[in-house]
Order: structure tokens, then C-alpha cells, then sequence
């Protein structure tokens, strides 16, 4: 079969540029928590006993629980007199709590998809297709030593997958060991990268930085002492660090726009709204910037002269795996090249635009990377509203989100001592370019940049210190926030 030169591409951005593929609206949680923990612990564990038992009768491809009582009769208390109703009480408990994300399917064709909730390295296996390598991208972040030290935060997450004492984990437990445990794991030593072969940039940093503070801080939290709260609460700044790192790499790697997160604290009020979701697109729109900016840097080295002629050449050159894409791709690819050509000074640049373009519509039908976006927005709890219905997207975070965030944004020296709202403000500017509002002006005339401003209709000045009013409201709720009498609102950690 010859070899298809967009499709290798798209590959060789994924694999050698972003270091992970976001292209799947199956990635959930679970995908993300089981490639990560494999590479922190070096251990997997074969799962498929308990897939079997956690799926209904009547769910699609499951066995049924007369098979399960017959397959499992020495785990049965009363063995085969054991009851089906009884089983199917169990069953119907199990995929209550393994499954709360959906990401484990029924039937022993779909094991290979399937990924349950990780409460304990019982529940940690062998890679699926989902994980896209984002695992492996953020084990790389924690392995590189700053100062001679590794992330605490991979010691944290051993510790934590370590207890298996826990309720949750023993309610699978002899299900997952039966027959033997050592039949089902598979212990090997962590692989730690070494730091040349972990590639670095300004936005890999601030994640670093992200992940420290946050291990840091939930110690003093007392949270650290809950394990499964520590594996959710990783797990939730994993899975925003990637969407940072998605739509920020551009900027950090290319000089790209730095899309502003603006959120949406839930107070209704429309100019934040619009603005919110303007914010969203250009994250989007910055996606595809970043797709440009590294097909050029591929291209660069395949095309010797930065000549309409030369790129034409390469296109000619181009190998498809089907006559038919072929037939379909190059044509598209030359209109959109030559429409480029009117708007860039560089052929390679135009070039490369329109094979963004192409390798959008082509290759990623289904979920392009700038859609990726939604699939990790949604799922780490910073993008709504939720559900298909709503097609405009923005900033709409949850609580447990909003808390993971600004924990590992404050040291916690901070967090302990508390800082004002405005000054918590500032830091979520610098290091996520997150907006709340609590510093107006600031953060109006930051919007302006972005053209986000003159676009949104209202008082958005006005609103943004309603919009972190009302986030502030939201931290006093959760217990990291306090209001004094003269008007002012401290973040911290039980003040």
C-alpha cells in the first residue's frame, strides 16, 4: 500500500510536535487517569474478570448472571445455590460506581475499549486506543528533573493507587485476583524518560509548575490522606493541563495569540456570556494556528525554494493510499493553496494553510483537534453547557474544577495565609491567562487585544467585577473563601 502523505502528516504532528493524538471523542477521564497511573506505577493488572461482572443482563453483549454464577461459583459465598437476584444486584452496583464515565463497554469484544473508574493499581491496564497518549505526554511533564527532582505529584499518585484497603477498591478485589493475583498483574519498574528526550517549552513549564503546587497544597488541605480524592483531583488538572497545553502550545512553540480563558461564573449575565464563548473559538482558532505553524516547520525541510512553483511540484509529488482520495484531496488542496496564495507572503505558509484545512476535513471527519477542545473542556469540568443541544460552548466551569485550578495556582504559603480575590485574579492571568474578573480594568483592556471586547455588547466592564462577585460567592461556598466587612474577599485555605 503506498504510503499517504497526509495521513503521515497528521501523524507526525501528533507524535513528533504535540506528543499525543487529539482526535477521539471517546478520550474520557478513565483513558486519561489509566495511561497516566501505568507510567507512574510500572504495573498493569488483567481486568477482564471484573468487566464480565459489571455490566446488567440486559446491557448489549453482556453474559448473563447464570453464566456468571457458573464461571465464578468458588468466589459465590453459597456458590452455585448462590441467588441470580442477588447477582444482579451486585452487577448493577459495580457499573454504578466502575463505570461513572461511561468508559468501559459490555461484551469481551469491547474489553479492549474498556477502562473502568481507577480507585487502586487493581484497576490499572494495559493501554487502549483512547488514551491517545496523553498519559505518556503529561508522565513526561512530571519525569523531568527541575532542580535534580521529579514531580512529588508521581509519588503521589503511587501512594495513593498503593491503598487498596479502601471500600470501593474491595468491593472487585477478589474478583480481579481470582484465581490468583499473580496471574493477573504484571509488575515491571517505572521507565522514567530521560531529560533529553523530553522536548520543553513555556507552556510544559507552567503545567510542571501546576501539578507541584497542586501536590503541595493538597497536603495542606488534608486531602492527601484521601486517596481517591487525590487520584479525582489529578485526574481533574490532567485533564485541564492538556486542554491548556492543546490550545496554548501554539503561543508558547510559534509566538501564537495567547487565548484568554474567560469564565463564566454562572450569573447570567450576557456580555459574559458572549464574551466567554468568543474566548472559546479563538482557543480553537488557535488549535488551527498550531497546525499551520507545524506543517510549515515540516514542510520547510521537504521544499527547498518558498516559490508558488516549488510547492505546486509537492503537491504533484503527493501519495495517497486510494486513487480516490486522490482524485477527492489534491484538487481541494490546490484551490485552497492558490486562495492562500492572495493572503500570505510565504507559498510554504499558504501552503500550509490549506493543507490544515485539508487534513481537517479529509483525515479528521469526525473529530479534528480544534473539536478536541470540547471533548476535554467538557470532561474536566471548565466548558458547558453539557450535552449535544447546546452548540455554542464557553467557559462555564464546576466547582471541583474551579477549586483544582486555583490550587495549583497558589503556593502554599498563599493558600494558607489567603490573598485578596484581585490578587488571585492576577495569578490565574500569568499563568493560565485565565479572566474572572476581579481586577476590570486589567482584564478589559486584555480582551481588547483579542478583539473580544469591541465585539461584545453590554457593559462588559461593568459585568466582569459582577462575574467574580459571584466566583467569589462560589469560593466562600466551598470553604476557600472569606468576605470581611469592609468589602473585601480573601482566598485561602480555612481562614
Amino acid at each position: 500500500m503506498a504510503t499517504d502523505k497526509l495521513k503521515q502528516i497528521g501523524d507526525a504532528i501528533s507524535n513528533d510536535y504535540l506528543g499525543f493524538i487529539p482526535t477521539s471523542n471517546s478520550t474520557k477521564p478513565p483513558h486519561i487517569a489509566n495511561g497516566l497511573f501505568r507510567y507512574c506505577i510500572g504495573e498493569t493488572c488483567d481486568t477482564r474478570d471484573v468487566h464480565e461482572w459489571m455490566f446488567e443482563d440486559n446491557a448489549k453483549n453482556s453474559i448473563s448472571s447464570e453464566e456468571i454464577r457458573d464461571k465464578y461459583e468458588e468466589l459465590l459465598q453459597n456458590g452455585f445455590q448462590e441467588k441470580i437476584s442477588d447477582i444482579k444486584e451486585l452487577r448493577f452496583m459495580l457499573e454504578e460506581v466502575f463505570n461513572q464515565d461511561n468508559g468501559a463497554y459490555a461484551g469481551s469484544a469491547n474489553y479492549g475499549y474498556s477502562v473502568m473508574t481507577i480507585s487502586s493499581h487493581w484497576m490499572v491496564r494495559g493501554p487502549v486506543s483512547s488514551e491517545g497518549h496523553i498519559g505518556e505526554f503529561l508522565f513526561k511533564i512530571l519525569s523531568k528533573q527541575i532542580n535534580g527532582k521529579r514531580s512529588p505529584v508521581i509519588k503521589l499518585i503511587q501512594r495513593a493507587l498503593e491503598n487498596d484497603d479502601d471500600d470501593v477498591t474491595n468491593l472487585i478485589k477478589p474478583i480481579i485476583a481470582f484465581p490468583s493475583e499473580k496471574e493477573k498483574r504484571n509488575i515491571s519498574n517505572v521507565d522514567y524518560p530521560g531529560d533529553s528526550d523530553i522536548s520543553w517549552d513555556s507552556c510544559k513549564q507552567i503545567i510542571r509548575e501546576g501539578f507541584d503546587r497542586l501536590s503541595a497544597n493538597l497536603t495542606v488541605t488534608g486531602e492527601s490522606k484521601n486517596s481517591l480524592l487525590v487520584l479525582r483531583r489529578i485526574v481533574n488538572y490532567s485533564i485541564f493541563a492538556t486542554f491548556l497545553y492543546l490550545t496554548h502550545c501554539n503561543h508558547a512553540i510559534y509566538n501564537g495569540d495567547n487565548p484568554p480563558i474567560v469564565i463564566d461564573a454562572g450569573g447570567n449575565l450576557e456580555s459574559i456570556k458572549k464574551a466567554s464563548e468568543q474566548a472559546y473559538t479563538s482557543a480553537k482558532k488557535a488549535v488551527e494556528d498550531y497546525y499551520a505553524n507545524a506543517i510549515r516547520h515540516l514542510l520547510s525541510v521537504e521544499i527547498a525554494t518558498d516559490s508558488i512553483d516549488a510547492c505546486k511540484h509537492w503537491i504533484e509529488g503527493m501519495s495517497f493510499s486510494t486513487q480516490d482520495r486522490a482524485d477527492t484531496i489534491k484538487p481541494a488542496l490546490i484551490s485552497y493553496f492558490e486562495s492562500f496564495c492572495g493572503e500570505e507572503a510565504s507559498a510554504i505558509m499558504a501552503l500550509s494553510r490549506a493543507l490544515q484545512i485539508v487534513l481537517y476535513t479529509c483525515e479528521y471527519k469526525s473529530s479534528s483537534p480544534s473539536d478536541f477542545c470540547r471533548v476535554l473542556g467538557i470532561r474536566s469540568g471548565l466548558i458547558g453547557p453539557k450535552g449535544n443541544r447546546a452548540k455554542v460552548k464557553r467557559y462555564l466551569i464546576n466547582s471541583f474544577t474551579l477549586e483544582t485550578i486555583t490550587l495549583s495556582a497558589l503556593s502554599p504559603e498563599e493558600l494558607r495565609e489567603g490573598i485578596e480575590l484581585k490578587e488571585l485574579s492576577g495569578k490565574l492571568i500569568q499563568k493560565y491567562n485565565i479572566v474572572i474578573g476581579a481586577d476590570s480594568e486589567f482584564e478589559y483592556g486584555l480582551l481588547e487585544q483579542y478583539n473580544i471586547a469591541q465585539s461584545t455588547p453590554g457593559d462588559l466592564r461593568g459585568d466582569l467585577s459582577i462575574n467574580a462577585q459571584k466566583l467569589a460567592d462560589t469560593y466562600i461556598s466551598l470553604g476557600i473563601g472569606k468576605k470581611y466587612a469592609d468589602g473585601v474577599t480573601l482566598i485561602g485555605w480555612r481562614l
